[in-house]
């Protein structure tokens, strides 16, 4: 449940990462804690952010390219981004 959580909170962009709390929660910090990006966006985490690199491989394995739609929009890449959500605990409240 806390990771299919954390999945439609990677597709919507409300969750635990720092566009929604520049838009909703102005008080906290909205950068990213790998400090490559002013703002943290749901799309920095997978595919840029230098913190997750490492989990990046689960994500490859459903779509070479990281295409956002075969991720977001396909079983397998569902499947792909839960397991890296899983492993990393990416978009969890730190």
């Amino acid at each position: 449940r806390h990771t299919h959580t954390r999945v439609i909170q990677a597709i919507t962009g409300h969750g635990f990462v720092g566009a929604y709390y520049h838009l909703f929660l102005p008080d906290l910090p909205s950068s990213c804690p790998c400090r490559t990006s002013d703002i943290q966006f749901c799309l920095h985490i997978l595919y840029e952010c230098p913190l997750y690199e490492e989990h990046r491989h689960l994500l490859l394995a459903a779509s070479q390219d990281l295409s956002p739609s075969a991720i977001l929009r396909t079983h397998k890449g569902l499947t792909a981004l839960a397991k890296f959500i899983d492993t990393s605990n990416a978009f969890g409240k730190s």
